[in-house]
């Protein structure tokens, strides 16, 4: 459980990060920095549905196809309503499309908009993921929770009468 809470402070310090990169228009790291926080999503939802660690072989096509499969599947509620198959393949479109432009730097010059756009695009996603992770965590917690036992009702003891 340790590893959870440290992916989640990760999370944390990568999203400012993120802001910050976009906002001094450093688009191509913050393309990468989006990658590494949707990986960690990810990766943080694979753990909590198949109840094992990813390892390190997970990188975020392998991820997105993992989740993928396991919405698919449909034997767990909670993670079809709130990530949904939409997210994900919206996800894997936004890597193709930044693994594209990362082929085509070498061969051409990439203009500065199209690398906004990129970075733009993708943090809207981690948004969104975000979103859909917090709903997921909160209706996961539901739902492997034990069910409360009712409390007990303390009653006095009077004397008979």
């Amino acid at each position: 459980m340790k590893k959870t809470k440290a992916s989640g402070k990760v999370v944390k310090n990568l999203i400012p990060r993120a802001g910050s990169a976009l906002k001094n228009e450093f688009y191509l790291e913050t393309s990468w920095i989006i990658s590494s926080i949707l990986e960690m999503r990810l990766k943080n939802i694979i753990s909590r549905v198949e109840g094992k660690s990813t390892g390190t072989g997970y990188n975020l096509d392998r991820s997105l196809k993992r989740v993928k499969y396991l919405i698919l599947r449909g034997d767990q509620p909670a993670l079809t309503e709130e990530i949904g198959v939409g997210l994900i393949d919206a996800i894997r479109t936004w890597k193709n499309k930044r693994n594209k432009l990362l082929k085509e730097m070498c061969d051409q010059h990439i203009s500065k908009l199209r690398f906004a756009g990129l970075a733009e695009e993708g943090i809207v996603l981690m948004q969104e993921m975000n979103e859909s992770h917090k709903k997921f965590k909160k209706a996961w917690t539901r739902s492997v929770a034990p069910p409360s036992e009712p409390p007990e009702i303390k009653t006095e003891e009077h004397e008979p009468v």
